[in-house]
């Protein structure tokens, strides 16, 4: 278009010039020199503009690029997606695990590497208040683990990439309800529930400027082909703000139905409890404080948890080869305090979870690995770098023991390494 119109502009001179020399009497060499001075000057409009032109893109990719930094791409190449945000992350893992025997001197190791890739997806609809998220992932069914073990079964075998998450979330003012398979919505530490469990059902929850929050979720925790055993999970808390520091306060119970009880099997088992008098109704409180320290900034933790159904008489436990009555064994806990030093990150925590305190199918998954999932006590170590703002690695050391112990239990203790390499997209 440019072209066109300097085009036109000079063909115009060109016409109107000759009439002009015949009107004013220019001898034919003026009328060339004008014609070159005109298209000089048209030639120099014509770079300022692209000039212009080019230095306003340039503001513009810039001030794009500030606003949306760290969105999708999708969100920037798409006007009529552009409520779809993309994330993703890749971990790399080596794992070592040592096991001490009783009546052996030498440990049983176990060296694998694994590999976690995850991806999802939430689009908003701003204008009705709706999100949708759906999200994919390593891993097999189980509940606990998105991990893919290199040539597990067969030589350079591929792995499994399965629905990782599915929901819609409705907002109305201070209240949010949640349909679908979704990430644990409840304040809590690492322990009671592993990090990949994702709860299948409806959440309703209400947060509000003060800091008071409160969630309520119905779930479906399995299915015999006739019914649909219920997990039922409430909690009320407050967060806030004093100056620099911040803090958690929460209290929460969930329950399962007595199908869940009666139909467990398999992985699921409950183990050797008697289902006319054993239930899973756990209270707990949890609660944390975030506060500057120098140059470093901590997290102190701490949770508490009793199975207020733990009933039976001696040996009827979830813990294999326990010999105490559940009652006696109904509690767990855990303490944790987290730092973050510039691009450096350490943690430690002690834990205890009593042979009856949780369902340990879904507590976390290494915290007791080649053990038990309950009956455990033990300790976690961390320390993490940061490279770049999505590369980073990570190590990570448990050490663990049975929380009663007996000459009926073969093992004696564990310690479990796991070196991370991970990037975020």
């Amino acid at each position: 278009m440019k072209k066109v119109l300097s085009a036109s502009l000079v063909m115009g001179a060109s016409l109107l010039l000759p009439f002009s020399a015949l009107a004013g009497g220019i001898d034919e060499q003026s009328i060339m020199d004008e014609l070159r001075s005109l298209k000089h000057q048209i030639q120099s409009q014509q770079d300022y503009i692209e000039k212009l032109e080019s230095h306003i893109e340039d503001k513009i990719d810039a001030r794009l690029s500030e606003k949306n930094q760290g969105e999708s791409r999708v969100v920037l190449a798409n006007k009529f997606i552009d409520q779809l945000k993309l994330k993703g992350d890749l971990r790399v893992r080596y794992e070592r695990r040592d096991t001490d025997y009783k009546d052996s001197d030498d440990d049983y190791a176990r060296d694998r590497w694994r590999t976690r890739f995850r991806l999802g997806g939430v689009w908003k609809n701003k204008q009705e208040d709706w999100e949708v998220g759906a999200g994919l992932a390593t891993g097999g069914s189980g509940a606990t683990s998105t991990n893919d073990t290199w040539s597990d079964d067969e030589p350079f075998e591929t792995g499994d990439i399965r629905i990782d998450y599915a929901y819609a979330k409705h907002k109305m003012n201070d209240f949010a309800f949640t349909l679908g398979q979704h990430k644990n919505p409840y304040k809590t530490s690492w322990v009671m529930w592993d990090g990949d469990v994702r709860l299948a059902g409806v959440t309703g929850q209400y947060k509000n400027e003060s800091g008071l929050f409160a969630t309520l979720g119905g779930y479906g925790a399995s299915y015999d082909g006739d019914n649909m055993a219920m997990l039922y999970a409430g909690q009320l808390g407050f967060s806030g703000k004093a100056d620099k520091l911040k803090y958690t306060l929460a209290a929460g119970y969930h329950t399962y139905d007595k199908s869940f009880i009666n139909d467990a099997d398999g992985e699921n088992s409950l183990g050797n409890i008697n289902p006319d008098e054993y239930e899973l109704n756990i209270g707990d409180i949890y609660g944390d404080v975030s506060l500057p320290v120098g140059k470093a900034k901590l997290k102190l933790y701490g949770h508490f948890w009793q199975n207020f159904g733990a009933d039976g008489a001696d040996g009827e436990s979830q813990a294999t080869s326990y010999l105490k009555s559940p009652e006696d064994a109904d509690t767990g806990w855990v303490l944790g305090l987290d730092a973050k030093i510039n691009k450096f990150k350490v943690g430690y925590s002690y834990s205890v979870v009593e042979a009856d305190s949780l369902y340990g199918f879904l507590a976390d998954a290494d915290f007791g690995d080649n053990i038990a999932d309950t009956n455990k006590k033990g300790h976690k170590f961390k320390l993490g770098y940061s490279f770049t703002k999505n590369w980073s690695t990570g190590l990570t050391y448990l050490s663990y023991e049975y929380d009663e112990d007996h000459d009926g239990l073969s093992k004696d203790s564990v310690d479990l390494m796991q070196v991370d390499m991970k990037y975020k997209f």
